[in-house]
């Protein structure tokens, strides 16, 4: 391992896409070693080609550009492959349609030289702000637009300010290569393997973020990494924004089970207390589920009796936490501005 960056762009049909990202790459500013790595992940058209000849007509000699071939479908996936590829200390996973400011490798590389950061995130703006339909505002957090941040009260107050946040979105997600890497290499990790194709599985990104925060380390949001999102048409139908968010039910209830889980470790007893609360709740509203004695099972250390799903969370919480090496107070991915805890 050395310093720089490696660029990871995971891409599924991605031929029409790809250039203008590319080229936003080529443009970026780096005083280091910046490899860019396109994992071509089961693609159907010609988006190896097209990504190559794209890299070609920059001209940038400065960067190197590499494709790798995932052929099991799945961002999940797509991510561990170019993970493994991966050279450098720090992994951007940049989206097929960000294109990233010409600053963000530079802001990237110096926001992650502080070893108390796990991860680190930016702000979005629309690519094509005109071709957009009038409720896409109110739900543009669902599109990575705008910022990782739900409550107004979490915005920093002054440029350049960071702020520690419980949550990143996938989209420029800046990270640790050795700590993702080990993520991967856990058998239940992740349990929601992101997209596959046509299908929409929300959630991972918040997964990850979950499992950085409990290995102890701090989630930062910094208003200088700065990209454009390219919004493909398709995607912007009120069809397409329904199947989204019904996919971020699956996700937040995946990730409500780490906040549980997590919760079990860092305080047992605040957890059996709440988990049997839950419990005399939802037998009084008979609503008593798999689900109501997660926090109970999970400070009593009985993974034995949850759900195949749970026992990979349980496991994946377990495994991070022995694998902890960050000399300070680890911090609890609480996740309140994405996931309830109440009971209800």
């Amino acid at each position: 391992m050395s310093n720089g960056i490696s660029v990871v762009i995971c891409a599924h049909n991605s031929a029409e896409r790809l250039p203008p990202t590319i080229e936003a790459l080529a443009r970026c500013k780096a005083e280091f070693p910046v490899e860019i790595i396109i994992v071509d992940n089961n693609s159907s058209d010609d988006t190896a080609e097209r990504a190559q000849a794209a890299w070609n007509d920059c001209g940038n000699v400065r960067f190197a550009f590499t494709i790798i071939r995932e052929p099991q479908a799945g961002l999940s996936y797509a991510r561990r492959a170019g993970t493994r590829a991966a050279s450098f200390d720090v992994i951007l996973f940049c989206d097929d349609d960000n294109w990233l400011a010409e600053d963000y490798l530079i802001n990237a590389v110096r926001i992650m030289q502080d070893p108390t950061i796990g991860a680190a995130g930016g702000c979005s703006t629309p690519a094509n702000p005109e071709s957009l339909p009038p409720w896409f505002y109110t739900f543009s957090w669902g599109f990575a637009v705008g910022v990782p941040i739900s409550r107004i009260v979490y915005l920093p107050d002054a440029p350049e300010t960071e702020r520690q946040v419980d949550a990143l979105w996938g989209a420029g997600l800046v990270t640790r290569r050795d700590l993702i890497a080990f993520l991967y290499t856990l058998p239940g990790f992740p349990v929601l393997s992101g997209r596959k194709g046509e299908k929409l599985l929300s959630g991972e990104d918040i997964e990850i973020s979950a499992c950085v925060a409990c290995a102890g380390y701090k989630l930062i949001f910094n208003e200088r990494l700065q990209f454009r999102h390219a919004i493909a048409p398709s995607r912007l139908t009120t069809a397409y924004a329904k199947r989204l968010f019904a996919s971020f039910e699956e996700g937040f209830a995946v990730t409500g089970q780490y906040t549980k889980i997590i919760t079990a470790f860092d305080a047992p007893l605040r957890a059996a207390a709440v988990g049997c609360a839950r419990i005399a709740k939802h037998i009084l509203l008979r609503r008593l589920t798999r689900e109501s004695f997660l926090s109970l099972l999970a400070a009593l250390r009985l993974p034995g009796l949850m759900t195949s799903d749970q026992r990979q969370i349980y496991r994946t919480v377990q495994s991070v936490r022995a694998h902890r090496s960050v000399p300070h107070k680890p911090v609890r991915p609480a996740l309140r501005n994405v996931v309830s805890e109440n009971p209800a």
